[in-house]
C-alpha cells in the first residue's frame, strides 16, 4: 500500500449515490459502513438521491447520510436543506459519484471545493477520474473503488 496513493491521501470524502427503492438503500447503508471502516476519514458527506415519492421517514437513519429528492429544491433549483447546504461549503479531497448526471444535485457540486472527482460507470469532463465497474453489488463496487484508488499514485 503506497503512502502516495489517492486512497492514502484522502482525508475527506463526498459520496453521491442514486437509488430507487428502500431495499437498495438498506444494502447501500451496510456497504457504505463497511467501506468507511477501511479508513478513518476526517470528514465524510454522503448524499443519497431518492425519488420524489419515497417517504424519507421510512428510510434507515444514518448520521452521515443526507437523503435528497427532487422535492428538496425550490422551483429555481435552490437547495432547501440548509444543513446539507452548509456541508457543501467545506473542502473535500475526493468525490465518488455514482448517479444521474442530470440530477438537481449535480450542478451544486460544481461549486464545492473538491480536489479529485471520481465518476463511476459514466463519462463527463467535470470528473478527473472515471472508472468502470462490472460489479452491480454496492459493496463490490466500493471494494473496487478502494482497490483502484490504492493503485493510483498522486
Amino acid at each position: 500500500m503506497s503512502k502516495n496513493s489517492i486512497w492514502q491521501q484522502t482525508n475527506s470524502l463526498v459520496i453521491y449515490w442514486d437509488y430507487e427503492d428502500l431495499s437498495q438503500i438498506n444494502v447501500f447503508v451496510k456497504a457504505v459502513d463497511q467501506f468507511l471502516s477501511l479508513k478513518k476519514f476526517k470528514s465524510v458527506l454522503i448524499v443519497v438521491s431518492i425519488p420524489k415519492d419515497l417517504d424519507k421517514k421510512t428510510l434507515p437513519p444514518h448520521f452521515l447520510i443526507y437523503y435528497n429528492s427532487p422535492a428538496d429544491y425550490s422551483m429555481f433549483g435552490k437547495l432547501k436543506d440548509v444543513q446539507l447546504e452548509s456541508e457543501l461549503v467545506k473542502k473535500y479531497d475526493l468525490l465518488i459519484y455514482n448517479g444521474n448526471l442530470k440530477s438537481k444535485f449535480f450542478p451544486l457540486l460544481k461549486n464545492v471545493s473538491i480536489k479529485r472527482r471520481l465518476l463511476l460507470n459514466d463519462m463527463h469532463p467535470h470528473f478527473d477520474l472515471q472508472i468502470a465497474s462490472t460489479q452491480t453489488d454496492t459493496a463490490a463496487q466500493f471494494n473496487y473503488i478502494h482497490q483502484t484508488l490504492e493503485k493510483i499514485a498522486q
